[in-house]
């Protein structure tokens, strides 16, 4: 899945300039300076919606009030998100005009922060422009394997999954490349046909060989699933987007009593999410699961 998981920022800057103060004049009632978005089709001057860790560049122009004539002193910036600001960045300078260019990274995360620009001059006057930026997760390529057959624990095919290259290994091998296996086949006299995590207590006791046995292994990842209970047509998942949706609420770590046509969601331990699609069943100890997969990239 595509991971939910920090904030990021880059900010840079170009094309500062400054002009020096000038005479001041009669005080009228408004004092404040002022502050405008640079136009543009280079620039962001308006709420807009972008993809997630996309960049952007947002001009501004600020002045001195024309009537008072007070140098311009400081700049601030601040990014909120959710109701938390999360950057602030604040510089200063004494000068009646200012213009910068801010190359900033959308958030990596769906949703809406606000930006918000604040000057400040020498009395202490403000003026403040924001907007806000809404970004969403492009969708993402997958893979897709089809005709994966797994056997169970007394079938000479092989039981183990690894959704990252779609290779099923022997138990044997399964230990050997145990950093890629997703998960494991079996059909037991109580679950029937079930596909499960190397966490689940089930697999190991079922995988109990004292040489290869998945208690043996160095690392059993912690796959988890979800049976798929909306009406999903297999041919739509073209990208990642019904994967992702699909995967939210995993959270076993087996699912049993499989049955010919059922759907199951997966989330890998490297944050993969993904589905597979039961073809065909062979009940037994001695019997297969023939399976096909799509994963996200």
């Amino acid at each position: 899945m595509k991971k939910l998981i920090y904030l990021f920022a880059a900010i840079m800057f170009a094309g500062m300039t400054f002009m020096t103060s000038c005479t001041k004049d009669e005080t009228p009632e408004n004092l404040d300076p002022s502050i405008n978005f640079k136009g543009g089709a280079d620039y962001i001057s308006q709420d807009a919606t972008l993809e997630t860790l996309q960049q952007f560049k947002i001009g501004i122009n600020a002045i001195s009030n024309v009537n008072s004539q007070k140098a311009l002193t400081n700049l601030n910036i601040t990014r909120t998100f959710d109701n938390t600001a999360w950057f602030t960045w604040d510089t200063a300078f004494d000068v009646t005009a200012y213009s910068i260019d801010v190359n900033l990274l959308a958030l990596n995360v769906e949703g809406t922060e606000k930006i918000d620009f604040t000057v400040t001059d020498k009395d202490g006057k403000t003026a403040n422009i924001s907007l806000n930026i809404t970004t969403e997760a492009s969708a993402g390529p997958i893979n897709f394997y089809t005709d994966k057959i797994l056997g169970s624990y007394e079938s000479p095919t092989g039981s183990s999954f690894a959704s990252i290259d779609g290779t099923v290994y022997s138990l044997a091998d399964a230990k050997t490349y145990s950093e890629k296996i997703d998960w494991v086949y079996f059909y037991g006299a109580t679950n029937a046909a079930t596909i499960a995590s190397p966490m689940d207590d089930d697999a190991q006791s079922v995988y109990s060989d004292p040489t290869n046995g998945i208690a043996t292994w160095d690392i059993k990842n912690d796959t988890k699933f979800r049976k798929v209970v909306d009406n999903i047509d297999w041919a739509d998942i073209t990208d990642d987007t019904i994967l992702i949706e699909q995967a939210v609420g995993a959270d076993q770590t087996k699912i049993n009593q499989i049955a010919v046509g059922d759907l199951i969601s997966f989330v890998a331990a490297n944050g993969k999410t993904g589905m597979i699609k039961i073809d065909n069943i062979v009940a037994g100890a001695d019997g297969t699961i023939d399976i096909s997969v799509k994963v996200q990239q």
